[in-house]
């Protein structure tokens, strides 16, 4: 086997991962979210939780779609999702991180941040927690990152348009 198909193989196997986690991601998502519609969680020290829990969920929802939309991209090998899947996952830990300073608020804001970050960041649980925490994240985008370039030096090697990935 070639390496150059070593290579798309790598791409793919981590966009069939990544398809995979993001679909469980999504079950995880809507189950937490009926949950919620039917049994709605009430505290005391965290009267906003409503309003994070279904904000954390619409923002989710968004990069769990997107994850979806970019791994399939990279089961069809194309260079712009390898480049959107290193964004994203910038992005999604950004946004995760960003959550987790939010906690730091005093107060009843702060306290139902919190409170909804417990149960409405499940969705995304399935990407950053998998094997363990942050693992996945950081293997598949180093692996994806190597896997373009050694591609692209392939491609310029072979003669075909610097960029072009040409499946075999």
């Amino acid at each position: 086997m070639q390496m150059r198909t070593i290579w798309q193989r790598l791409i793919q196997v981590i966009g069939a991962l990544t398809f995979a986690l993001s679909l469980w991601g999504l079950y995880l998502l809507v189950d937490g979210f009926w949950s919620e519609l039917v049994r709605p969680l009430h505290m005391a020290e965290a009267p906003f939780f409503r309003q994070a829990f279904f904000t954390m969920n619409a923002i989710d929802a968004q990069f769990l779609v997107a994850m979806i939309l970019t791994a399939a991209g990279l089961l069809l090998l194309k260079i712009r999702a390898m480049k959107v899947y290193t964004w994203l996952w910038v992005m999604l830990v950004v946004f995760v991180s960003a959550g987790g300073l939010l906690w730091t608020i005093r107060g009843p804001v702060g306290m139902s941040i919190a409170a909804a970050s417990g149960v409405g960041d499940m969705g995304l649980g399935p990407l950053l927690f998998y094997p363990f925490p942050f693992v996945y994240p950081i293997l598949s985008v180093g692996l994806v990152n190597l896997a373009a370039r050694q591609l692209r030096v392939t491609t310029v090697r072979l003669g075909t348009p610097r960029g072009a990935v040409v499946p075999q």
